[in-house]
C-alpha cells in the first residue's frame, strides 16, 4: 500500500465515529510527491521512457468509480510558482504517449490500476531546459477530488550519472560466489567503491567497505588508527604455529570526512597494494614478503553466518559482526581481475559509471554492483557474470545527483 493511500486511511480514522463518517469520499493520486521526475540518461542514448500513477479512494465504494484525466498545459504557471522553478517550459507535443487517460477504481477496492505514460523521442530534447507535462484529473463518477492530490507534474530532465544510492547504516550485502572461479586465488585485482560515511560513532572503531576478515579488507578506522582513517587490513593464519600476521596499508593522508563523497581504488599486484582517494595515490604497501607471504588473495569462500566456525566469507558493508557494519551511503562496487592503473582509475566519469557495452571500460570486470535499483533488497550484478547480491534487510534508498555540481 502507498504512502498516498496509508494517509488518506489514517486521516479516515480519524474521522471515523461508530462507522459513521462525517466526510466526503474523495479520490486521489496514490504518490509520495507530486512533481515525478523522469530522467533522462542522455549518455547511454535512451529515447523512451515510461512511467504512471495509480489513484486511489479513502473508502471503497459499492459502484465501480471511473475516473478521467486530461492533459494541462494551463497549469505551468502553478508549477511554476509550487517548485519555485520559473524557467520550467511545457513539453513539446508529441513526446508524450498516453493512449488512454481514464481508469476503474472497482467497487469494493480502493486502489485503481496502473495508468501509463509514454515519454518517446527523447533524444530530440534541449537538455538545458527542464521540460514538465501536467496531468490532471478532469471527471470521476460522481465522487470528488482531493484538490491538493489531484495534478501530476512529469519533469522531464537529463538524469546525473548517478541518481539513487543505498544506504548501508545497519545492513550488509553479500555475493553467493562460492564457485565463482573467477575470484579465486586472485594474484591481481582491484576494488573500488563510491562512499558516504555518515557517522564514525559507533560501539566499533571499524566500519568495513568491503572484503573479507582476516584476510584482505578495505575498512574504516582501527584499534590503533582513527576511526575516520581509511585502511587495508590483511591477515595470515599460521594455524600449525596458532598463530596470526597482520600487516596493513593506512595513514593519515587516507582520513576520510563526514557527509562527503569518495571514490576508493584498491589495487593488488602479486602483494604490491595501493590504495587511492580519488584517484590519488594515498598509501602503497607490499605483502609479498615478511610473515604475510601474500602474492593471492581468495575470495571464493562460500557464504555463510560465519558461525560455528565456519570460514570468513566475502561482504560489502560487514565484517566480524553487525558492529562494523558501514554507517554510510554506497554505490559503483566494483572487483576488477587486474590491478587498474591510475590512469584507467582517473579516466573521465569512471568514478561515477562504467559502460558495459563497451569492452574496453569491462575488460577484466568481474563484478558490478551499481547499487542504483531504488527498490527491492536484490543489488544486480552488471558484470555480466550474474552474481546479484543480498542484503541482511530492507534497504533503504537514497536519491541523488552525482557527481555533484
Amino acid at each position: 500500500m502507498t504512502a498516498g493511500v496509508m494517509a488518506c486511511l489514517s486521516f479516515t480514522a480519524c474521522q471515523t465515529n461508530d462507522d459513521s463518517h462525517d466526510f466526503d469520499n474523495k479520490v486521489f493520486i496514490t504518490a509520495d510527491q507530486f512533481n515525478e521526475q523522469v530522467l533522462v540518461q542522455t549518455d547511454e542514448g535512451v529515447t523512451v521512457l515510461t512511467t504512471g500513477f495509480q489513484v486511489g479512494l479513502a473508502e471503497p465504494e459499492s459502484q465501480d468509480v471511473e475516473v478521467s484525466f486530461r492533459s494541462a498545459p494551463d497549469l505551468l504557471d502553478k508549477y511554476r510558482l509550487a517548485y519555485y522553478d520559473e524557467a520550467a517550459e511545457l513539453l513539446p507535443e508529441g513526446h508524450c504517449n498516453a493512449p488512454q487517460l481514464n481508469t476503474v477504481i472497482a467497487a469494493g477496492n480502493m486502489v485503481s490500476d496502473y495508468l501509463q505514460f509514454e515519454f518517446t523521442g527523447l533524444d530530440q530534447l534541449d537538455y538545458s531546459r527542464n521540460y514538465v507535462y501536467p496531468v490532471t484529473i478532469e471527471s470521476t463518477s460522481g465522487i470528488g477530488v482531493l484538490e491538493s492530490a489531484g495534478t501530476m507534474y512529469f519533469v522531464i530532465r537529463e538524469a546525473s550519472l548517478i541518481n539513487v544510492v543505498a544506504d548501508l547504516k545497519d545492513n550488509c550485502a553479500w555475493p553467493d560466489w562460492e564457485n565463482f572461479t573467477e575470484v579465486k586465488d586472485m594474484e591481481t585485482f582491484t576494488m573500488e567503491a563510491l562512499v558516504k560515511p555518515t557517522a564514525f560513532n559507533n560501539s566499533s572503531s571499524v566500519h568495513t567497505i568491503m572484503g573479507i576478515e582476516d584476510h584482505f579488507l578495505i575498512r574504516v578506522g582501527d584499534v590503533t588508527i582513527p576511526k575516520n582513517q581509511l585502511q587495508v587490513a590483511t591477515c595470515r593464519i599460521d594455524t600449525e604455529n596458532n598463530t596470526s600476521y597482520r600487516e596493513s596499508v593506512s595513514n593519515s593522508t587516507m582520513a576520510l570526512n563526514l557527509d562527503r563523497w569518495y571514490h576508493i581504488a584498491v589495487t593488488f599486484d602479486h602483494g604490491v597494494t595501493n590504495v587511492y582517494i580519488d584517484g590519488k595515490l594515498k598509501g602503497t604497501g607490499d605483502f609479498s614478503g615478511g610473515n604475510i607471504q601474500m602474492t593471492s588473495a581468495n575470495f571464493m569462500v562460500k557464504h555463510s553466518d560465519e558461525s560455528d566456525n565456519q570460514p570468513r566469507c566475502f561482504w560489502i558493508g560487514y565484517s566480524y559482526d553487525n558492529d562494523r557494519s558501514w554507517d554510510g551511503s554506497i554505490s559503483e562496487v566494483r572487483v576488477w581481475n587486474r590491478a587498474l592503473t591510475e590512469e584507467e582509475i582517473n579516466a573521465p566519469n569512471h568514478f561515477y559509471k562504467i559502460k558495459t557495452d563497451d569492452p574496453q571500460q569491462t575488460d577484466g570486470l568481474v563484478a558490478y554492483w551499481k547499487f542504483n535499483e531504488g527498490s527491492g533488497n536484490v543489488i544486480k550484478d552488471y558484470s555480466g557474470y550474474g552474481n546479484d547480491l543480498s542484503t541482511a534487510s530492507s534497504v533503504v534508498w537514497k536519491n541523488v545527483s552525482l557527481p555533484e555540481k
